[in-house]
């Protein structure tokens, strides 16, 4: 009698695993529909303008800098990658270095920044959340059509965008 329980347990434990099995295959398999695309390519759209942005800033932060000699200096002390005999020959001097970790603190705290923020977006069930951002960005390595939509989709938040900003653009300088 026991081990006939047993077996109807068992039998009752895998057909709960079959379905379970099952339901998150349809899961992976349901098309992705064009609003979910919409958002994936508004969070992708927001980490490319801000990737450019940190790109920005950074040169700007260089460039900003007297003793970094418009960026020169400031590639000789990288590419020393702290090797303090690199540091030696290239006689960095306190200032220098001082001047250089400073960039290079301030560039890592907004680089930090922005991880956090498109974490954040990427987890915001709002703005996307995290199972669609995987579900997406996997379909995206193997389904052509998706890709093509995809394009498109990012294309048309891009544009949108664009247009946002040269009316925000025109309305500040009548302002003035």
């Amino acid at each position: 009698m026991k081990r006939i329980w047993n077996l109807h347990v068992l039998s009752l434990l895998l057909g709960v695993m079959i379905i379970c099995a099952i339901n998150i295959q349809a899961q992976d398999e349901a098309p992705i529909t064009d609003e979910e695309l919409i958002k994936y390519a508004l969070v992708m759209d927001y980490a490319d303008q801000e990737k450019v942005r940190l790109k920005d800033d950074y040169n700007a932060m260089i460039q900003a800098e007297e003793l970094m000699g418009g960026g020169h200096r400031f590639k000789e002390l990288k590419a020393a990658g702290g090797d303090e005999a690199k540091l030696a020959e290239l006689e960095a001097s306190a200032e220098e270095l001082e001047a250089f970790n400073k960039i290079e603190s301030a560039n890592n705290d907004n680089i930090a920044a922005f991880k956090e923020a498109y974490t954040t977006k990427i987890k915001d069930k709002e703005q996307l959340g995290a199972g669609l951002y995987n579900r997406i960005t996997k379909a995206l390595k193997t389904d052509e059509e998706l890709k093509i939509r995809y394009g498109t989709t990012l294309e048309s938040v891009q544009s949108e965008r664009a247009s946002v900003e040269e009316v925000g653009e025109e309305e500040a300088s009548e302002g003035q």
